[in-house]
């Protein structure tokens, strides 16, 4: 019982620390690079200045669609931001809720596939692939 206690409570760490760090990326992206104020990125955003000073600050995660207008405007990896606040792409939820089968067999392929690198993953998606076009074949 502990022990996930203890886990979560990393998690709950790791996920904090990620937070801070990405609004710092944020931070100097759009001060050092992109050259824009904080009021001129939100109104660019279509969001309030208290918003974004929250999300820059860590205190906040965006929504799915002001994620996806951070990663235009702040010229980020969409990716990054994502792996970031934990905000998986909602395809994710949508394939892993199709059906019984999806909700089973997701988590489990997902588990599996914790480790893997860059490459691995991209075998995976290939493998994938190859199976998609084979069942509409």
């Amino acid at each position: 019982m502990y022990a996930n206690t203890e886990r979560s409570d990393a998690l709950a760490k790791d996920k904090a620390r990620s937070s801070d760090e990405i609004g710092d990326v944020l931070r100097r992206q759009r001060t050092e690079v992109l050259g824009k104020g904080l009021r001129e990125m939100a109104r660019q955003l279509g969001t309030a200045p208290a918003h974004l000073t929250d999300i820059e600050h860590g205190n906040r995660s965006p929504s799915e669609a002001l994620l996806v207008k951070i990663a235009r405007a702040y010229e980020i990896p969409e990716a990054q931001l994502r792996s970031a606040w934990s905000k998986p792409d909602e395809v994710v939820e949508e394939i892993a809720s199709q059906d019984a089968t999806a909700a089973a067999k997701v988590p489990e392929l997902l588990r599996s596939a914790r480790k893997f690198t860059e490459g691995q993953w991209n075998a995976l998606i290939e493998a994938a692939k190859k199976l998609a076009s084979e069942k509409k074949g």
